[in-house]
């Protein structure tokens, strides 16, 4: 029995569906939420100013040198994206998933593919640039089998 594990995905939630075969049917086993991905820009942000450190030593070189500055909401889609990897490889470790599918909203699934272990990234037979999170029954498995059958073509 081989099991194929769907990942649907965007920035705040992940489902993850599991199903034998092509024609079998879906069954969720997860459904994880990172409401950090939504939570309006003042509520991430911090209000300590910027850091900046000076060069020492060197005389020719006596700028200031700042940390690049990384949006808080890419900060979370990176938290997520990790945290969904790291699920996702435990799962393969452990014998419950031999096969992947990740359809994953266009920004995330690119943050998704970048933190995927070894193991993950070896099993993905399609990642697909499709939001299919809010979807469920008889049109979800429609849509999820033809987002398929196009990655294939």
């Amino acid at each position: 029995m081989k099991n194929h594990w769907i990942v649907l995905a965007n920035a705040a939630r992940a489902r993850i569906l599991d199903r034998e075969h092509d024609a079998s049917p879906l069954q969720e086993l997860a459904d994880l939420v990172h409401p950090q991905s939504r939570e309006k820009l003042r509520d991430l942000a911090s209000d300590r100013e910027g850091h900046a450190e000076k060069a020492h030593g060197d005389a020719s070189h006596a700028g200031t040198a700042f940390q690049p500055r990384t949006e808080p909401h890419r900060k979370e889609h990176a938290i997520f994206a990790s945290e969904l990897s790291h699920y996702l490889e435990d799962a393969i470790a452990q014998g419950r998933c031999q096969a992947l599918v990740l359809i994953a909203s266009d920004p995330f699934l690119g943050e998704l593919k970048a933190h995927l272990g070894p193991a993950a990234a070896r099993i993905v037979s399609a990642a697909i640039p499709l939001d299919l999170t809010s979807y469920a029954g008889a049109d979800l498995a429609r849509r999820i089998s033809d987002a398929i059958s196009a990655a294939r073509k």
